[in-house]
């Protein structure tokens, strides 16, 4: 695996937020399943696109800071396009929180790979509180029915 993967999430490309408090995260899961996903339902998955481990469910996405999906760079330069997701069951997660780079003032996050083949798909973010979301990277994941999961 690309080492350069597990580094970081980094600073914005754009501004971070774009409410007054610069501190503050707006979580919005107003239309959003908030439980995490039966693996057993039928209905659409986000997989893995290397092993096809059902990852989360469309229902599963969120707003963070008024939008769904995020494009980030880290220290390195490499950009990152989010989505922003409730839960994510088929991820494991690596490493210590850190609030180095962070992309969510005053979320800490931890790298998260998918628990069936450790691809690289994103990152778990947790808030004051214990609150917390996962920011998955778009092009590691495809659409995969229900019925059509392992």
């Amino acid at each position: 695996m690309d080492q350069q993967r597990f580094i970081a999430p980094g600073a914005p490309c754009f501004p971070l937020l774009r409410e007054k408090n610069r501190n503050a995260v707006d979580l919005d899961r107003s239309d959003h399943a908030e439980q995490e996903p039966d693996h057993g339902e039928k209905g659409v998955f986000l997989a893995c696109h290397l092993c096809l481990n059902p990852i989360t469910r469309q229902g599963n996405r969120i707003a963070v800071n008024g939008q769904h999906q995020h494009n980030f760079f880290n220290p390195h330069g490499l950009v990152f396009e989010i989505g922003c997701f409730s839960a994510a069951p088929g991820c494991v997660i690596q490493g210590a929180p850190s609030f180095e780079f962070t992309w969510f003032p005053g979320h800490a996050w931890q790298v998260a790979l998918c628990s069936r083949c450790l691809n690289h798909l994103g990152w778990q973010f947790t808030g004051p509180g214990g609150s917390q979301f996962f920011g998955l990277i778009v092009g590691e994941l495809v659409e995969l029915d229900g019925d059509e999961s392992q």
